[in-house]
């Protein structure tokens, strides 16, 4: 019993460290974005950050299969995941509500002027949207933890997925103990 219990400890405190280490890289990307004013380099960051994120997930769950033969990687993924959306959502919320407050003023006033140009919005929109820039913060805090989670578990299933087939469907002692029963 003990065992067990000392082994999920320790399979918690890896995926923690593991998913902010897997945080870090979108935690970076993110602040590095709102540092910069070219949208293009936002765009090329954020694609750098996904392909990064889901190499680094992929080396992460292929170091914890190999030292953990027995164990699912794909649990191990979507743990990972789990925590580094929780960091990620954090952040988010942080972001949006005291480093960079500005950034959403900006925003939602240049979609107001393009209602504008483009005519007159009904009042319960506008309405609606003032609502949202009250709240950014928090919606933008719930939407990324949902977003990280969904995507960490997509791609938990697809690594996973592929490094079984890597690994082979019989292992090296099913292999030797198997040759002998097929001689002809």
């Amino acid at each position: 019993m003990e065992q067990t219990a000392s082994t999920g400890n320790s399979k918690w405190g890896l995926a923690a460290r593991d998913g902010l280490i897997l945080a870090a890289v979108t935690v970076v990307v993110s602040t590095l974005t709102f540092l910069t004013e070219s949208t293009f380099l936002g765009m090329l960051l954020w694609a750098v950050k996904l392909g990064g994120s889901i190499w680094l997930l992929s080396v992460i769950m292929k170091r914890y299969g190999n030292t953990h033969p027995d164990e699912s990687t794909f649990s191990y993924g979507v743990i990972v995941c789990l925590l580094s959306a929780i960091v990620c959502a954090v952040w988010a919320f942080i972001e949006y509500q005291f480093l960079f407050p500005d950034a959403v003023a900006e925003a939602f006033e240049q979609t107001f002027s393009t209602f504008d140009q483009l005519g007159s919005l009904p009042e319960e929109v506008t309405d609606m949207l003032l609502k949202m820039q009250d709240n950014y913060a928090q919606i933008s805090c719930i939407t990324t933890f949902f977003w990280c989670t969904l995507l960490g578990i997509l791609f938990s299933a697809i690594i996973s997925n592929v490094q079984k087939r890597q690994r082979g469907v019989f292992t090296d002692e099913e292999m030797k103990s198997g040759d002998d029963e097929f001689n002809f």
